[in-house]
């Protein structure tokens, strides 16, 4: 099985000249659909971020990613330019194309690093948010995806808890999630697990119908460096509100010990 930082590894391509250019080839095993899972591409982009960027103290604070058509299996080119470099904080445009130079995917990526005087701040009491309640990982069987989930849920372990496809009710759920293989907890492998859970709006459906994202935004909130190795995470998701097809779904992954480590708003499109 490819882990996932194998399945998101760059090549530099020294070809380039403007900005920085790196080759992805999108591997066999992690579609949804016809194209790669939108974590995949999500990953590769800030990847590509991370990579280019010079000051290696400047965490990835936030991503913005729109996915405009499927990454196929095969070579793909991801280009970075940056949109501006400051005295704290980098912004870098990333655009990944197929091998037809089509882009199948833009993002912008900010770097940063702590602002003046939040070392002041608890900044930890701000949120009124609490993570919901949820039966210790253990107590939670896991699924065994297959058919009709795509394929790259076997990547996964997933202990559902509530929200399951078709079951009818509100577009909501809620359970335990990790990675099967990983080495280790990065901003890059946070932004791309809180989209690896299925879309909430499958749960109020009575059949299974076509759904993939075509916006996807996204906050690191929690140092990677304080998770432990192979921590489960919580995810719960929620569809905000609908409209002809086009949804809007908040996410949200917690830790074990109730901190946020990713918010996340996406547009699903069903149907």
């Amino acid at each position: 099985m490819t882990s996932f930082e194998s399945a998101t590894a760059l090549t530099l391509d020294t070809t380039e000249s403007d900005g920085a250019s790196f080759w992805w080839e999108v591997p066999d095993g992690w579609q949804q659909g016809r194209g790669a899972w939108g974590g995949l591409v999500v990953g590769a982009a800030v990847r590509a971020a991370v990579s280019t960027e010079p000051d290696a103290t400047r965490s990835v604070r936030t991503l913005s990613l729109q996915i405009s058509g499927p990454a196929l299996v095969g070579r793909h080119r991801v280009r970075v330019r940056a949109s501006r470099i400051g005295s704290r904080m980098s912004t870098w445009a990333v655009a990944v194309s197929d091998a037809a130079d089509a882009v199948v995917a833009t993002a912008m990526v900010i770097t940063g690093l702590p602002r003046r005087g939040a070392a002041d701040q608890d900044e930890a009491t701000w949120s009124p948010l609490t993570a919901p309640p949820i039966p210790p990982v253990d107590e939670v069987p896991l699924l065994s995806p297959g058919p009709p989930f795509p394929v790259f849920t076997q990547h996964f372990a997933y202990g559902a808890v509530d929200g399951l496809p078709l079951q009818g009710g509100q577009a909501e759920t809620l359970g335990w999630i990790g990675y099967r293989e990983v080495s280790e907890w990065t901003d890059v492998t946070l932004l791309a697990l809180v989209d690896a859970w299925f879309t909430a709006t499958l749960v109020p459906l009575s059949d299974f119908a076509p759904v993939g994202t075509v916006n996807f935004t996204a906050n690191v909130t929690i140092d990677p460096a304080g998770l432990t190795h192979g921590e489960p995470l919580i995810h719960h998701g929620l569809v905000s509100g609908s409209r002809d097809g086009y949804a809007s779904e908040l996410r949200r992954l917690w830790t074990s010990d109730g901190r946020l480590a990713v918010e996340n708003v996406q547009t699903t499109v069903v149907g």
